[in-house]
């Protein structure tokens, strides 16, 4: 599994993050349900993480972006307990390039 954090010496970040929770019929269960993240880098708000869209060029506001801090996360609540099939997260830096 890839690893969204970026790391710079003793400080992390969450990388520019878009996740996607599949279920079992094949269904993004996260999709714009309520997100969170230990600290919002500018504009880059935890709902950015996903709300369906897979840029990660922080840019132009395609994603969620936390502070340099330590030890970051980023987490959605899914409303009820869920039989989750896979979790697909595209991570990038801050250019959109994918890390």
């Amino acid at each position: 599994m890839c690893d969204p954090i970026c790391r710079s010496g003793d400080v992390e970040l969450i990388c520019a993050l878009s996740v996607s929770v599949k279920g079992r019929l094949d269904v993004n269960v996260a999709l714009n349900r309520p997100s969170y993240q230990k600290s919002t880098y500018h504009i880059y708000h935890a709902d950015l993480g996903n709300d369906g869209k897979s840029g990660t060029d922080v840019n132009i506001g395609q994603c969620s972006l936390t502070d340099s801090t330590a030890h970051p996360w980023w987490s959605v609540d899914l409303g009820v307990a869920l039989n989750v099939a896979g979790v697909k997260y595209t991570s990038g830096n801050s250019y959109g390039e994918f890390v």
